[in-house]
């Protein structure tokens, strides 16, 4: 194998990739680690049915040019499933959940924990079922105390707003009911408070948006929550 003529990527169990060395001396402390993940926003359904959204999160290592020297490719973020899940039960719903995630490699999960989402959340942790529990507020902050989240309801819209706008993130040409999720996304709106301020709420009679806020969990759980794939550049590219 050689620069030039790279073997294929290996994919390893935990979602790291790499580029194959087969032992060669001269690729000794030049591997770099992309990977593949799943971030998994869920919304909680009261009285409507409550909706899941996967985005798969993707990053390969490749050859800089310079030697064996290696560097990571583009990121990429595609939302790749949706759903919404009619279940009274918060059990039922956790069990369906927890059969989705066993087949979602390496993810991460993040639910609206708001209001009745908090004991929602407290069944998944009895079932041994790790994620991020978001509650939306007003205000413009995010804070995080190991997966207790608090988020601004609208710094979480225009966080999705902008990897939407800038194609941060993009949504599969092939997604089952991909221009509904887009007409819920679209239906936030700008609206001024009593005091003044402006905040983002789902517009129109009939917009539930449960999937929008759903992507937007997944997208936070991408850009803020989520730090495994947090990568160190140990050397300065074009320093020698």
């Amino acid at each position: 194998m050689t620069p030039d003529n790279p073997s294929p990527l290996q994919f390893l169990a935990d979602g790291r990739v790499c580029l194959p060395s087969n032992a060669d001396p001269a690729a000794a402390g030049t591997v770099v680690y992309g990977w593949v993940r799943h971030h998994v926003g869920l919304d909680l359904g009261r009285n409507d049915p409550s909706a899941l959204v996967v985005i798969k999160d993707t990053c390969y290592p490749k050859f800089s040019g310079r030697g064996w020297e290696q560097e990571l490719g583009p990121r990429h973020l595609t939302v790749v499933f949706q759903e919404s899940v009619q279940l009274y039960s918060y059990t039922d719903l956790a069990d369906h959940v927890a059969r989705r995630l066993a087949r979602i490699p390496n993810h991460t999960l993040a639910i609206d924990a708001s209001g009745l989402g908090a004991p929602f959340s407290s069944t998944l942790d009895l079932a041994g079922i790790a994620h991020f529990a978001v509650v939306m507020t007003a205000g413009a902050n995010l804070t995080k105390k190991g997966k207790d989240v608090t988020v601004a309801k609208t710094l979480l819209l225009e966080n999705l707003a902008v990897g939407l706008e800038t194609r941060a993130l993009t949504i599969a040409h092939d997604l089952v009911g991909k221009q509904d999720l887009l007409n819920e996304v679209g239906s936030f709106e700008l609206a001024s408070t009593s005091a003044g301020n402006l905040v983002l709420q789902g517009g129109g009679r009939g917009h539930h948006a449960d999937r929008a806020i759903a992507l937007a969990l997944a997208y936070l759980s991408a850009t803020h929550l989520d730090t495994s794939n947090i990568q160190v550049q140990q050397r300065l590219l074009g320093w020698r």
